[in-house]
């Protein structure tokens, strides 16, 4: 596999590039968010915790401890997860987004998100249920019906956001609209 397509899967995890570390065992009351099946891998998030960093006129960023397990399709997942990691939730109703950085990098990465709507991409889909856990204490499973929708829009969601990638210097960068 090459190097782009590495980053791009890692991207898609919201994973560290070079994380190794030990695992935490899954408890009975441990929050496991929702998470799908690709290109032979399944994987799926422990949602560890949220704190608030900021909040600003038009949201609120959080920092939120995530523990990943990834497992081949087709097979039981263990019970372990990887170390914790930390990515950043802009629980906003006009800049909604995920940001995490990778391991070693300076830059952290965001992904635009448009809860309730439907330009959602591959490479946002796994940020849906890390943001509406973190924002709105929904876990799932349906982030894409007409439910969470309907659900958006009480929520002063526009649905017709932008879909996009940023680069920043430090997570706060997201709250500059």
């Amino acid at each position: 596999m090459s190097l782009s397509m590495s980053k791009l899967l890692c991207s898609l995890l919201f994973l560290p590039i070079a994380a190794v570390g030990l695992a935490v065992s899954a408890q009975a009351n441990d929050l496991i968010l929702p998470g799908r099946c690709h290109m032979g891998q399944c994987w799926e998030n422990k949602f560890l915790g949220k704190t608030p960093l900021q909040a600003g006129p038009n949201g609120t960023l959080y920092a939120v401890e995530l523990a990943l397990r990834i497992w081949p399709i087709g097979t039981e997942p263990s019970s372990d997860f990887d170390a914790p990691r930390t990515s950043y939730i802009y629980c906003s109703t006009t800049r909604p987004a995920i940001i995490f950085r990778f391991e070693g990098d300076t830059t952290y990465y965001g992904n635009l998100l448009n809860p309730g709507g439907d330009n959602w991409s591959g490479a946002t889909q796994d940020a849906y249920p890390i943001y509406w856990a973190t924002c709105h204490n929904f876990v799932g499973p349906d982030f894409f019906s007409q439910a969470m929708t309907t659900k958006a829009i009480e929520l002063g969601y526009p649905l017709n956001l932008p879909n996009e990638s940023l680069q920043l210097a430090n997570p706060l960068e997201i709250m500059n609209e």
